[in-house]
């Protein structure tokens, strides 16, 4: 049975408003009845990659964002389904947390058409993968506790 490995970051900002989860829109293909999907930035590992060089990876692929501090003592997997012939294929992803400061650079890549910068309750809502918002919760609690 295949397996999917993918890694990404739950990145965050802290504001004047409060703390800020960056969030990503899948592009919708024409004619798709799909609705909104939104997600953490993450992708497939590579050959020979580990889980945090494809995290960042990903992130710059996706965000153009580079200047990210990947915060120690923080690191999560999930598991879920995914489908991409119709089978299911179980799909595991290693999620780490980072800071940004700079957050005016971001340049999304083809695969999404919107990102928002969000407070937890508002990420919590609108993350589509159940599994994402666990993590969200672990990412939120783990920030509150080391402050």
């Amino acid at each position: 049975m295949p397996v999917e490995r993918g890694a990404g970051i739950v990145i965050f900002k802290n504001s004047s408003e409060g703390r800020k989860y960056l969030i990503l829109r899948s592009s919708k293909q024409p004619g798709s009845n799909r609705p909104d999907f939104w997600d953490f930035s993450k992708g497939l590992l590579k050959p020979g990659e580990d889980g945090l060089g494809a995290a960042k990876r990903e992130v710059e692929e996706e965000t153009s964002l580079i200047n990210i501090e990947i915060i120690d003592g923080f690191k999560e997997t999930v598991q879920y389904f995914t489908r991409h012939t119709g089978s299911p294929v179980p799909k595991y992803v290693v999620m780490f947390l980072a800071e940004v400061k700079e957050t005016d650079n971001i340049k999304l890549s083809w695969e999404h058409d919107k990102f928002a910068w969000l407070d937890f309750n508002a990420t919590k809502n609108i993350i589509s993968i159940p599994q994402m918002k666990n993590i969200l919760e672990k990412a939120d609690e783990f920030l509150r506790k080391s402050s």
